[in-house]
């Protein structure tokens, strides 16, 4: 048994599908980057036809099919006070998905081998907002070459709030070095039970982090018991690391962001994980 809504199919098994007129609807608009294009031009309000014809530059019978075909769907109407062309209500909202999905495939074809690493179900935030990003050193040969970046970042920074759901010591070495150096910048840390262990169970790490606690004279590194699908790292309040592992070969990619919806979502991801976690130290007797 197949009910049908809002241009939508819901199967017996409660999966759901678009409907064909739907399908067809949006092949109508995708066919054609022209219809597209008016759209978004007219998204920016009202244009005469001469207007249009120039920024797309089309023959005056191709721009009078396309605003035909788009008063016949009712996306688009002519004014009667001066002729020009409108979005109808109905237009905008088409035009708002169209451009959300429009951004959607930029972030893919920006991280075209990263995309379907992400954690983008967690991610609490529009995927778009990654497209303004950086694939930090994507072809670097060297596989540990952009986890420096966020090393050096932290070392030279003035704070730094981290979930970690991916190993690599280099923040760490990044942060004593900044202490060594006479510049203590603000660095809170959370890892994930996967890294905990990791970080417990070695004896040179645990001596590094023991002595980074010693120096501070404060408690640094925390640990929650469970997973997390990456690290995050906000430097300064101004810029977010994504760090996931790579699939088949050694060290890491890496997105930055300082779009401010990933920053608010990075700080209050990263602040919920610590007001539950536990300091690191507390988890090192589970380690013997």
């Amino acid at each position: 048994m197949t009910a049908e809504y809002e241009g939508r199919q819901t199967t017996g098994a409660g999966e759901e599908r678009l409907s064909e007129s739907t399908v067809e609807y949006v092949a109508f608009l995708t066919r054609s980057e022209h219809r597209f294009h008016v759209l978004d031009r007219l998204a920016d309000g009202a244009t005469s036809r001469e207007e249009l014809r120039d920024q797309l530059d089309a023959t005056r019978v191709t721009l009078s099919r396309i605003l035909g075909d788009l008063e016949d769907r009712e996306l688009i109407r002519r004014r009667r006070s001066d002729g020009e062309y409108e979005l109808s209500a109905f237009g905008e909202a088409v035009h708002r998905d169209l451009a959300r999905l429009q951004g959607t495939i930029t972030v893919g074809q920006t991280y075209p081998r990263l995309i379907s690493r992400l954690p983008t179900d967690w991610f609490d935030f529009d995927l778009r907002c990654l497209a303004d990003g950086e694939h930090v050193h994507g072809n670097s040969e060297d596989p540990l070459a952009a986890a420096r970046v966020i090393a050096n970042a932290i070392r030279d920074g003035a704070s730094c709030e981290s979930l970690v759901g991916t190993f690599t010591s280099l923040p760490m070495y990044g942060y004593e070095q900044a202490i060594q150096d006479g510049n203590e910048p603000d660095v809170q840390v959370v890892f994930d039970s996967n890294v905990t262990e990791t970080m417990v169970g070695d004896a040179s790490l645990r001596a590094t982090w023991r002595e980074i606690q010693s120096q501070v004279g404060s408690t640094v590194y925390h640990s929650i018991d469970e997973r997390v699908p990456c690290t995050v790292d906000l430097v300064d309040g101004e810029t977010v690391f994504f760090t996931v592992d790579r699939e088949q070969e050694t060290g890491f990619d890496i997105i930055s962001c300082s779009h401010p919806d990933v920053i608010a979502w990075a700080d209050r991801v990263i602040g919920e994980y610590r007001d539950r976690a536990v300091p690191l130290a507390a988890r090192t007797s589970d380690a013997a």
